[in-house]
């Protein structure tokens, strides 16, 4: 009978990975949805339309649309060399605060106590960078930047949606943009309610790559959520 021992490895890779016994590699969950996907390639988040990465380090502006919400907020990034970064800012309901460095990305941000009653932005200059939408706690972007040195091996993806209409379909894609270059691969189309990529060989996105998922709907308009699962592999 196998004995669990919290030293050593278990017969699960990913359980490991999870718990950190894997030297170097960190999981990493990335969930995102859209309620209303149009005919048009946007991508999978729950503030809408297409998100636009900053073309430099920017401080970033938070603020709720509930004066109630006064909580701390881990906002989780990369600064211009693509070096992990994090502050905690702490709310001040619908009047704005200012983080203390600049984001050159946000991976994500997470509420640290209580429920979020409002509609929390994280922006500059107008353009939203981070969205948690009320009562989530988190964000919900299906958008990630690789760190640098680092590489990030992707091993599952979950698409879902109420469509199950066969005259009425959903569209999906990756976007990859590094070293100038975008690609946009994986593109797929799905008429059920639920569509799983188990990959047997992970998808490898390299160091200081953007990627996110975008989806559009064949007709009118559409809900979409996705789920990956991966792994961030360290460079020795």
């Amino acid at each position: 009978m196998y004995q669990y021992n919290h030293t050593r490895p278990t017969p699960n890779f990913y359980h490991d990975v999870a718990k950190g016994n894997i030297y170097n590699s960190t999981a990493v969950n990335v969930f995102g949805f859209n309620r209303a996907v149009g005919t048009s390639y946007e991508t999978i988040w729950n503030d809408g339309g297409n998100y636009a990465y900053p073309s430099s380090a920017l401080t970033m502006s938070v603020v709720s649309t509930s004066a109630a919400d006064t909580m701390d907020v881990l906002i989780s990034g990369l600064d211009i060399n693509y070096n992990p970064i994090s502050e905690t800012v702490t709310l001040t309901g619908t009047s704005a605060v200012t983080t203390s460095i600049g984001f050159f990305r946000i991976n994500s941000a997470i509420i640290l106590s209580g429920s979020n009653a409002g509609d929390i932005s994280i922006s500059n200059g107008g353009t939203k960078y981070a969205f948690i939408e009320a009562l989530l706690g988190t964000t919900q972007s299906a958008i990630y930047t690789v760190p640098a040195g680092h590489n990030l091996y992707l091993v599952r993806i979950d698409a879902n949606s109420a469509t199950t209409n066969g005259q009425k379909y959903l569209y999906i894609r990756n976007v990859v943009t590094t070293g100038g270059r975008t690609l946009r691969v994986s593109e797929a189309t799905f008429a059920t309610s639920q569509v799983s990529y188990d990959r047997q060989v992970p998808f490898k996105i390299a160091e200081k790559s953007d990627f996110h998922f975008e989806a559009k709907s064949s007709s009118s308009t559409n809900e979409i959520a996705i789920f990956l699962e991966g792994v961030l592999v360290k460079d020795n």
